[in-house]
């Protein structure tokens, strides 16, 4: 869960940052820079309010924590432009035109992912600043499928292959964020898998050639004033990455990016996104996150965002019993999340699987935790599972504890009922 909630606290932080500043021009900020986190300015907002960047980030995290829906997607965006839904305060004060406008056509009827603009001309940040959840749900799926769900969900609002570009461009580096902490080697690889994934999906050499700084050249080596800020997609990008390559810490990477003037916001919140993966939670200001408008509120949609996803990607939703020593079980506590190397065994049939606590942070030997279960060999199990059906799961040889399913999400797996 600390991934997904550093992203998103990493996002509304940012943002919240340049909120005050947006639209003022990098030579005014020289002389007045934003050093801490401050209100009111150009929209009026106390300080900690964050905009539509972080607003629609979270309407996507929303929807994510149930399922993969486009309409639901589409749907919290509409919530959010019509009902306040997901903003700092309960009223939407920052909206862009494409953005408008693509929700007023799904909502007079326009299939979401027809619904964005596919002008050249609309190709402002405005499905960038608000794509990061997408990581946590595409992250393990082959590489033609996150460019096809990326796409999808961008075209809500921006359908331009530039625009897309762009988010798959930002999706793949924070992919790699989640492995590893250098970023020039995160950097080169980016370059070379982006670059190939293009030219395999024949796209129009001349949108790859817009990427030109990014998947070519070292962008961490320009000075500032060859970084521009505006709302224009591959300028956010550019400086985002930017600004996290030329820092050290997140507090220092939101400050640059703020500081850069035009589009305060939205640079601040991309950075932000992909500083709060590169550093976590933990290195953000705790004045600023004291100040964050709905934190507890965002720490919560991290957590069901985590539980959503993980019961999404198991095979069954099942009770488990941890034995106690003197039952030949665990002589220690079981920690939540994903682990590796456990047998779970149905009558004659074993297979290799993982568990994830659904309802504890961890579970003590003689305890009882709801949890959902992935198997290896799920092919296997095709229609053999069902409801109330017992088995035990193994550390090796050693049987640790026994369970029994309460909940099949893979269908395929479910027992035919006889008539």
């Amino acid at each position: 869960m600390s991934n997904i909630k550093s992203a998103l606290l990493g996002v509304a932080v940012g943002d919240a940052l340049g909120v005050p500043v947006e639209f003022l021009e990098r030579r005014v900020l020289k002389d007045n820079p934003v050093t801490d986190m401050k209100g009111y300015g150009t929209h009026n907002q106390p300080p900690g309010t964050f905009s539509d960047d972080s607003s629609l980030t979270f309407c996507l995290a929303e929807a994510l924590t149930e399922k993969y829906d486009l309409n639901s997607i589409a749907e919290n965006f509409l919530k959010w432009l019509y009902e306040g839904y997901w903003t700092a305060h309960g009223n939407v004060f920052d909206i862009g035109i494409a953005t408008r406008e693509a929700l007023i056509r799904f909502k007079k009827g326009c299939e979401p992912q027809h619904a964005g603009g596919f002008e050249e001309y609309s190709n402002g940040n405005g499905s960038l600043m608000r794509i990061l959840p997408l990581l946590f749900y595409i992250q393990d799926k082959p590489v033609e499928e996150r460019y096809r769900i990326i796409k999808e969900v961008s075209s809500i609002t921006h359908g331009h292959v530039r625009s897309v570009i762009a988010c798959f461009y930002y999706l793949e580096f924070a992919r790699h964020l989640n492995r590893t902490t250098d970023l020039t080697y995160i950097y080169s690889v980016v370059q070379r898998e982006v670059n190939e994934l293009l030219v395999k999906k024949e796209i129009n050499p001349a949108e790859i050639t817009v990427f030109e700084r990014l998947l070519k050249y070292d962008i961490y080596r320009l000075q500032e004033d060859e970084i521009q800020s505006s709302g224009y997609v591959v300028h956010t990008l550019e400086a985002s990455i930017w600004c996290l390559m030329t820092t050290k810490n997140y507090k220092d990477a939101v400050l640059k990016a703020v500081n850069l003037g035009s589009d305060t916001d939205t640079t601040a919140a991309v950075t932000g996104g992909l500083a709060g993966l590169l550093y976590g939670e933990e290195t953000i200001p705790s004045q600023w996150l004291s100040l964050l408008a709905k934190r507890l509120f965002i720490e919560d949609l991290a957590e069901r965002l985590e539980k959503g996803l993980q019961i999404q990607k198991s095979h069954f939703i099942a009770e488990l019993k941890y034995r106690t020593t003197e039952e030949g079980g665990r002589k220690s506590c079981s920690h939540s999340g994903y682990r590796p190397a456990l047998k779970f065994a149905f009558d004659a049939m074993i297979t290799t699987g993982v568990q994830y606590f659904l309802d504890k942070e961890k579970v003590y030997p003689g305890e009882t935790v709801k949890a959902a279960i992935g198997i290896i060999a799920f092919p296997y199990f095709e229609k053999r599972l069902e409801v109330g059906m017992d088995f035990d799961f193994r550390k090796g040889d050693l049987i640790i504890g026994t369970g029994v399913i309460i909940e099949i999400t893979d269908k395929s797996l479910e027992k035919p009922k006889t008539p």
